[in-house]
């Protein structure tokens, strides 16, 4: 299975802004793998989203954005399970699936942005 937290990473004790940020730089890293594994060029990377407003957010905003992140990195890592597993079978991804693949996970990010900028 694909992750893409540090071995040092401690949920146990890891508040839960470092969990949220460190999901969001895990799609992220994924979305410039799937860009790079499409041939995409790599257009303007999207801005790091770092939720600066976590600590004045409702409740409700803030499990909204855990769900929301919790999805769009485990969508992250479910594509890029898929492109490995043809890699490893020796063939390729089609390259539409590839760019739907980088084109949703840039939409998550820009979704997610707009959570912590209401």
């Amino acid at each position: 299975m694909i992750h893409f937290l540090p071995d040092s990473f401690e949920t146990e004790t890891a508040s839960p802004y470092k969990e949220a940020v460190a999901r969001l730089a895990s799609v992220r890293t994924a979305l410039g793998v799937a860009e790079q594994v499409a041939g995409m060029a790599p257009g303007d990377p999207p801005a790091p989203i770092v939720p600066t407003a976590w600590p004045e957010a409702s409740d409700a905003r803030r499990r909204c954005f855990d769900t929301r992140s919790i999805a769009a990195a485990q969508a992250a890592v479910a594509g890029l399970e898929m492109l490995a597993a043809q890699r490893d079978a020796g063939t390729a991804a089609h390259p539409k699936s590839v760019e739907r693949l980088a084109l949703e996970l840039r939409s998550e990010l820009a979704d997610l942005d707009k959570l912590f900028s209401l």
